[in-house]
């Protein structure tokens, strides 16, 4: 009866063996919720907490901000391997949104821990979940040409409105 069961497990068809073989293990599913839990944690506490009094103290908004957003890309790296994430996001098709959203999250620390300026701490901050929200949509079907499609029209409209 061993022997049927191994013959059958040594034929299973190749896509099926590499679909296996590319889970991730449970260490990496573990990595992948806490820093996914970390990543929505602290952007939760940047809208709830500091949104509000951003006024105030926009640098505590941007830092816990762009930690939230670092949690949360580190948490793919965990679950796909630094090699394949670091492949996926440079990619062609990627690259463009990986670097705006990179920039504008480097910008966000340098403006706030640097500069500490409170208008480019504000401007970086809404330039970063700018950049987060194309960045999440250019993973849907369509998602980036539907943005270029739309950020186009917005922009044209609104160079028409002001007359140029």
């Amino acid at each position: 009866m061993d022997l049927e069961v191994s013959k059958g497990v040594r034929d299973i068809p190749g896509s099926l063996q590499s679909a296996t073989s590319s889970m991730p293990s449970g260490k990496a599913l573990m990595y992948f919720g806490l820093l996914l839990a970390s990543g929505v944690f602290f952007i939760f506490i940047a809208f709830t907490m500091f949104l509000p009094v951003m006024v105030l103290m926009p640098q505590k908004f941007a830092i816990c901000f762009t930690l939230g957003c670092g949690f949360i890309i580190g948490s793919f790296f965990a679950l796909r391997g630094p090699k394949n994430q670091l492949a996926h996001m440079s990619s062609m098709e990627r690259l463009p949104s990986t670097l705006g959203f990179i920039a504008t999250m480097v910008g966000t620390i340098y403006v706030s821990m640097v500069l500490h300026s409170y208008i480019l701490s504000v401007l970086f901050s809404v330039l970063q979940v700018l950049a987060l929200v194309y960045y999440c949509i250019s993973y849907f079907p369509g998602g980036s040409s539907g943005m270029r499609f739309l950020s186009s029209a917005l922009t044209s409209s609104a160079l028409r409105v002001f007359g140029r």
